[in-house]
């Protein structure tokens, strides 16, 4: 074990709750790029060669000496190289696809090697999959950028317009992007544009409110790993997997269990996200220029907290976290695939190819296609429930009854969130249905009547006349 290891062993041991040591060097790295950030800013713009090798040499440092991932270094090191020359090399429009498949395929392998190390070991630990997943992002968000840098403009997207790369990047530039430091490990990922300004911009003018946001973000992330420090040994997806932990329990002190889990669960996330993403800010990533002698910024945010868990509706809830990949999924993936343009009618069949690319992604336990497979059927569900009922609750009910609406909106949200990640956070079939058993399988019943009542008896009822308004049943077509 290195002499960092054991150190960080020690104080996990003692004030930690023996919180897995790779987490916690996970953590340190995360701060250490906090000072390095303020190197990296005060670098002149002119001097962007010199930006790129500060950042990839503080990965280096960050990653391989704090992290102990020299082995990931490598894969990565070697991926970079491999895309480069795809994206260089290859001139025909199959050039994106080419980037999608070799950097999944080349992440897929690091997945089950990851897996079977961990049914080997028991023990879920940190690798490189982390960091080779936001590096997956960027690569093959570039390759479509460049391609369709390529297009007429006209036949783009606003986003698509706005993120276009009309010039491939140098390898130096490239790799500058690809090994960005506060981002590297646990993102946010963001497309070559938001880094071209970045390296770009001019530190005189935004020192002050850089340094206030990303602290700010600090102290958002501290909050919430003080909440996983306290809580994480009491409030556990392992103790629900567990028949036993059902016995005497009714459904709503269940419910409610559940749902706590899954705030503190996600507070781990919390604390990398919020953290790494105040050091991306300190780094100059986000800003947009001033306005009338305020700052405009980016949202390069990996989640919004509070739409995550005060969020009304399930789409709020899913939009705000893991935004970055959910940008990914959205204009790379899900629209590339429905072939529609931005706005339009959601397409069943794009979303649940987009929720299977998005477990792919994840990797290759069962408890990740459970999570997404229903997480596509319950956003459907959601989205139908919603057109039916929201119109005519807001037109005609009193503020009681819409105040009721909303909290039975946001609790319904909350639980199905919650029962929907639990095999996500328990990764094996069995461990996944034992949970949603104990929970008497309550989304998955909710889903099937809501598509039985709108898409069935409902449709059956018009057809007969019956008592179903015909606007009503052509929201759910």
């Amino acid at each position: 074990m290195r002499v960092l290891d054991r150190g960080l062993a020690w104080l996990s041991h003692q004030y930690l709750g023996d919180i897995p040591v790779d987490r916690i060097s996970t953590v340190v790295a995360v701060l250490l790029s906090y000072a390095l950030a303020h190197v990296f800013r005060r670098i002149p713009p002119q001097m962007s060669n010199a930006k790129h090798v500060y950042s990839i040499a503080s990965t280096l440092l960050l990653f391989g000496a704090v992290q102990g991932q020299y082995a990931g270094l490598m894969h990565l090191a070697v991926g970079s190289v491999i895309v480069y020359g795809l994206i260089r090399l290859m001139r025909t429009r199959y050039m994106p696809y080419a980037v999608f498949l070799v950097a999944m395929l080349h992440m897929s392998y690091s997945h089950i090697r990851r897996q079977l190390n961990e049914q080997r070991s028991g023990r879920v630990e940190l690798d490189h999959t982390g960091a080779q997943m936001v590096f997956v992002i960027k690569v093959t968000s570039l390759a479509f950028c460049i391609y369709d840098g390529q297009q007429d403009k006209a036949k783009l997207s606003g986003y698509q317009r706005k993120n276009a790369i009309m010039q491939a990047p140098s390898l130096l530039e490239f790799l500058g992007y690809v090994f960005f430091f506060p981002g590297f490990a646990v993102g946010p990922a963001f497309e070559l544009a938001t880094y071209r300004q970045m390296i770009c911009l001019d530190d005189a003018k935004a020192s002050g409110q850089l340094a206030r946001r990303g602290y700010r973000k600090l102290l958002e992330g501290l909050f919430w790993m003080a909440v996983y420090v306290v809580y994480s040994n009491t409030y556990t997806f392992a103790e629900m997997a567990r028949r036993e932990f059902y016995v005497q329990r009714t459904f709503a002190s269940t419910a409610l269990h559940l749902c706590i889990t899954g705030v503190v669960v996600r507070a781990a996330y919390y604390t990398a996200w919020k953290m790494s993403e105040g050091a991306c800010i300190v780094a100059g990533l986000g800003f947009d220029g001033l306005d009338a002698g305020r700052a405009r910024w980016l949202d390069i945010a990996n989640v919004h907290v509070r739409g995550v868990e005060t969020g009304s509706s399930l789409r709020q809830l899913i939009d705000s976290w893991n935004i970055g990949t959910n940008t990914w999924l959205r204009h790379h993936v899900y629209l590339r695939i429905a072939q529609r343009p931005e706005g339009s009618r959601a397409s069943t069949r794009a979303t649940v190819l987009t929720f299977l690319v998005s477990a792919w992604w994840h990797g290759f336990y069962p408890g990740y296609y459970l999570t997404f497979v229903m997480a596509a059927l319950s956003a459907n569900a959601a989205r139908i429930l919603r057109r039916n009922l929201h119109a005519p609750v807001y037109a005609h009910a009193g503020s009681t009854v819409k105040l009721v609406y909303g909290l039975l909106g946001w609790a319904l949200s909350k639980y199905t969130l919650d029962f929907v990640a639990a095999p996500f956070m328990v990764l094996t079939l069995q461990s996944s249905l034992e949970i949603w058993r104990g929970n008497y399988y309550a989304v998955v019943v909710g889903v099937v009547g809501i598509y039985v009542l709108f898409r069935g008896v409902g449709r059956w009822l018009g057809r007969v006349g019956g008592r179903v308004p015909s606007q009503v049943l052509e929201k759910t077509k």
